[in-house]
């Protein structure tokens, strides 16, 4: 998919990324397309090892304030994953900020095995052992604490209601400046004050906020199955619940089949309760508008219309806030 961030590489550049890396002599080279934010390559080597090159938007493209210095944030989140949990992730093998060779900061990892989660064939009893595996991947992430809430670019806050409020405040702002306005994000802002009760004893996590099959890959060998994530670029500290949003998104909070299976490895459950449900609803619609915002850095012009990404973006949040806030509306009486 197209898309305004995305930057124009050229094989020279990639052939000499890779050679400064001492990774080889480039021999293939295919861009990834699916994503809407970072350009990426696949890239095969002559010793026949493959690898992922993700570059970061250019400099001079208008970024959404969270998405500034991103790739820099998901490497540190990589890294943290690696210290603190046995979740597999790829291997980040090299990184450059210096923009001398690609006018952009960029990193190299190695290319993961198996199939993206969304393409693979799997039974309804291997589904069940796929979400029990998600699980498992949300609980370990839950056990790394963080120092603060929001997102560690933007600068973290001391609770979790200042931090979403910022995080709302600053997507407002950032609509603004694309000349569009976020009726929706006044509306959160006013729940988000609502409920503050709500909001006062969540703990520091890191969420992924994100993971959902396409950012899965999965291999099935003889009845086992093994995940390993990728692409960390909305990640942030505060609200475990935040992961359960991008997980069957369009299921209700209180019939997610994986919450069972999560509070089987959580050391603190998720409960079907009042609290919990206002909680979740604020995340998604601040999905919801996260979605409703980021179509204004990536598209323009008539085009726009005619892309999947953006009829994606703009059903998802359309679908996302009607739902949350319908939600939230009902939890307030």
């Amino acid at each position: 998919m197209r898309s305004l961030t995305k930057i124009e590489v050229t094989h020279t550049q990639i052939a000499l990324a890779f050679s400064t890396a001492n990774l080889g002599e480039v021999r293939f080279v295919k861009e990834i397309s699916d994503g809407w934010f970072n350009t990426v390559f696949e890239v095969a080597v002559d010793a026949g090892t493959k690898y992922i090159i993700k570059i970061a938007p250019r400099e001079s493209v208008k970024l959404l304030t969270h998405e500034n210095n991103l790739l820099a944030t998901e490497l540190d989140f990589y890294r943290i994953i690696k210290e603190h949990t046995d979740i597999k992730i790829p291997s980040i093998v090299f990184s450059d900020f210096t923009k001398k060779i690609i006018p952009s900061p960029y990193f190299i990892m190695e290319f993961l095995k198996g199939e993206r989660l969304d393409k693979i064939k799997i039974s309804t009893y291997e589904k069940s052992l796929v979400n029990s595996e998600i699980a498992y991947v949300f609980a370990k992430l839950h056990t790394i604490s963080g120092e603060g809430y929001g997102y560690t670019q933007t600068g973290l806050k001391h609770t979790w209601k200042g931090a979403l409020l910022h995080m709302v405040h600053m997507l407002i702002a950032d609509s603004s400046a694309f000349g569009k306005r976020c009726k929706v994000g006044k509306k959160l802002i006013s729940y988000i004050n609502k409920f503050s009760y709500a909001l006062e004893a969540v703990p520091s996590v890191l969420v992924n906020f994100d993971l959902h099959p396409m950012n899965i890959f999965a291999t099935n060998e003889n009845g086992k199955i093994e995940l390993s994530i990728f692409d960390l670029e909305r990640g942030f500290w505060g609200d475990p619940i935040g992961d359960f949003v991008a997980h069957e998104p369009f299921k209700s909070f209180h019939k997610k089949s994986i919450i069972k299976a999560y509070n089987s490895y959580a050391k603190t459950p998720i409960n079907i309760c009042k609290a919990h449900e206002i909680r979740y609803y604020l995340l998604l619609a601040y999905l919801g508008i996260i979605m409703q915002v980021e179509r204004y850095s990536r598209f323009k012009g008539f085009k726009k219309f005619f892309s999947i990404a953006y009829i994606l973006g703009t059903i998802g949040y359309l679908f996302f806030t009607k739902k949350a806030l319908s939600n939230l509306k009902k939890l307030s009486k």
